[in-house]
């Protein structure tokens, strides 16, 4: 059954924290030490700010939808009285707790006047990636024992974590962007050029990463035969995943290997309206593939994968 209040905050959830601690890894690890101090570092850590902020509040939605449908009532006292036995004695509300925690300090730490440039940037991305690891305790990963069990996990976690610093990247590369089609910034066609060439060599190991972690959820949750992919919800639904994924990568491999070089090419010439609007187009698709995939990941969470 498809729990729309579920799915949609699951969305947001992943949104939101993603972005709380990919924006943050991409400025201190990609996008380089000379941008700490620009008004695109603020401006970037504002968005960051504003997703730690809907991670939050999609973190209390999803919870109560959990104690919903759990409870299988709407009345609220009954519905608080689940929230509470979650909070206290389940290790999903544990981790609640914590990433809850983790992302009050992080928004702390991006809206204090008294941390500024590097050691804030690194704080917030090390805060973010804490708390998006504990979104694996609330998946498919946390229900098995023993060594499998423990690898299951681990394989979410990986996958959740290179997730979100591919989010994140999109989500600055667009700003980057947005800024330089404008003219905006003077500096700013120089930094995304130098921003997507950057990227390169993250992307192949996150994409290394996503393909790995992938397939070792893949056989510890269906199994080795692609049986399975058919003869459920769940895995039709994977099916489309998998298929947008494919898609995220050609876009992606087109930025690495023909945009960015097109963008280089064209400072040179001093002509990059085009090849801007170009990177663009191609930044704003594969966002819509990622949201995509996001929401089909959502609902996968609430779908048992045998059913």
């Amino acid at each position: 059954m498809f729990d729309g209040l579920l799915v949609l905050g699951r969305l947001a959830l992943y949104l939101g924290v993603m972005l709380s601690f990919g924006v943050p890894l991409f400025i201190w690890r990609v996008a380089g030490a000379d941008t700490l101090a620009s008004p695109f570092t603020r401006q970037a850590m504002r968005v960051a700010s504003a997703a730690t902020v809907l991670g939050l509040l999609a973190s209390a939605t999803v919870l109560w939808a959990m104690a919903q449908a759990m409870g299988d009532t709407g009345d609220p006292g009954a519905v608080w009285s689940v929230v509470r036995t979650l909070l206290t004695q389940t290790t999903v509300g544990m981790t609640w707790d914590l990433r809850v925690l983790l992302l009050f300090a992080s928004l702390w730490l991006s809206l204090a006047t008294g941390f500024k440039g590097r050691p804030r940037v690194i704080a917030c991305s090390l805060l973010g990636a804490v708390a998006l690891a504990t979104l694996a305790w609330a998946g498919h990963g946390a229900m098995s024992g023993g060594p499998a069990g423990w690898l299951h996990l681990g394989a979410d976690i990986a996958h959740l974590l290179v997730a979100g610093a591919w989010v994140g990247a999109l989500a600055t590369l667009l700003l980057i962007a947005r800024a330089a089609s404008r003219g905006a910034e003077p500096d700013a066609v120089a930094l995304l050029s130098s921003a997507a060439t950057g990227f390169a060599s993250m992307g192949t190991w996150i994409v290394a990463v996503l393909v790995l972690s992938g397939a070792i959820n893949y056989i510890l949750v269906i199994g080795p035969t692609l049986s399975g992919l058919i003869g459920s919800l769940y895995g039709r639904l994977l099916l489309v995943k998998l298929a947008l994924f494919a898609s995220m990568l050609m876009l992606a491999a087109a930025n690495r290997f023909r945009l960015a070089p097109a963008l280089e090419k064209a400072r040179r010439d001093e002509d990059t309206a085009s090849a801007v609007s170009a990177l663009k187009r191609s930044l704003y698709l594969e966002t819509a593939l990622v949201i995509s995939i996001l929401g089909l990941v959502a609902w996968l969470g609430t779908l048992d994968p045998q059913g």
